[in-house]
């Protein structure tokens, strides 16, 4: 099919007008192409850094039609169009406006399942912005550089808990060195960045990865769910059952079954979750290597510390004698500008 003609006029921005033209054009027909989302960009390239609601939803709706529901199973965004949307966003340096943010959030927070290449790029653009004080292609007016403001909070959370590809609410490994590199660099913060930190970088450490189904497992699911009972196979389900089932096992009815699995499952969620909620040595090690060694602990690190304290069943000897050392408590929150809590610490990897 070939592309919808780019409006005339642009050259003066884009008007609810233009995004009513360009809406009705990309929807004249199903499903949307390469073609459309060709033409969207580059109507977007000329909305400006703060573009009018209008385009906004405009390319909020293309967008996360063509990236998330417009795939087999829908709503799972796979890995080719999660490298073209990074790769198109790039070209022109990055998130460049707040329509370009918006749709960023609007497709990753209506996914079932995100690849964590495209949440990552997410991730450092918002720090990015913080980082160099770009604030309006997030919101808001331009501000001094290492400021994070309530907005970028709420960005990051939005980001941070996506729906990634193979996890369920899961931070990775990466999300945390983002978040310790965020924390280093701000000097002033929305009081609501030190608990994000302190419990996104805790889920990185203590959270049990759950299992979420990717496309292929959802698909596979879907079928099963479509093929109509026969006699043929439910025999052939018992003989399998049989196999690794009692006598008394075979003949229990699909609920009790059911039930039967989610017992075995929880018993086994509650183990894992015990032996995750351990800090080993090996992520004691990771802590402390990313924690401020020039000076004071920053609040969102201290408040790490006291979230490790609070919610960890057991936690390495290093890291147990940096928490001591921090004397942390209710008062906690409060920065101790003249100590250094490393001491004997000081000697190991450097934190950055």
């Amino acid at each position: 099919m070939p592309s919808p003609d780019v409006p005339a006029g642009l050259d003066k921005g884009v008007t609810p007008e233009t995004a009513l033209q360009v809406r009705r054009a990309i929807y004249s027909h199903d499903p949307l192409t390469v073609s459309d989302m060709e033409l969207v960009f580059a109507t977007a390239r000329k909305a400006g850094r703060q573009p009018c609601p209008e385009w906004t939803a405009v390319f909020c709706d293309a967008l996360t039609d063509y990236m998330v529901h417009q795939n087999d199973p829908p709503d799972y965004i796979p890995q080719n169009k999660a490298d073209w949307l990074t790769a198109t966003l790039a070209k022109n340096g990055g998130v460049c406006s707040r329509s370009e943010f918006e749709m960023l959030i609007d497709v990753m927070t209506h996914a079932l399942a995100v690849p964590t290449s495209l949440s990552t790029f997410a991730l450092n653009e918002i720090k990015t912005a913080i980082i160099s004080g770009r604030r309006d292609a997030i919101g808001g007016e331009d501000h001094p550089p290492g400021t994070a403001t309530k907005a970028d909070v709420e960005a990051l959370r939005a980001v941070l808990y996506a729906a990634k590809t193979g996890s369920a609410g899961h931070v990775t490994r990466d999300d945390a060195e983002v978040l310790f590199e965020i924390a280093h660099a701000v000097s002033k913060a929305d009081p609501a960045f030190d608990d994000l930190f302190a419990r996104a970088v805790g889920n990185y450490l203590m959270a049990i990865n759950l299992h979420a189904p990717d496309a292929a497992e959802a698909l596979h699911l879907e079928k099963w769910l479509d093929e109509k009972e026969n006699l043929g196979g439910f025999l052939s389900r018992m003989v399998r059952r049989s196999t690794t089932a009692s006598s008394f096992n075979v003949f229990k009815s699909p609920a009790e079954a059911f039930e039967a699995d989610m017992a075995r499952q929880d018993a086994n969620d509650r183990a894992a979750r015990y032996e995750s909620e351990k800090i080993t040595d090996s992520e004691a090690t990771w802590v402390i290597a990313h924690l401020t060694r020039d000076g004071a602990l920053s609040s969102a690190e201290q408040r790490l510390l006291q979230f490790l304290q609070a919610e960890a069943t057991s936690i390495a000897p290093a890291l147990r004698a940096v928490i001591d050392k921090a004397s942390l408590g209710a008062d906690s929150s409060r920065r101790p500008q003249d100590q250094n809590i490393f001491g004997q610490f000081q000697s190991r990897t450097s934190a950055r």
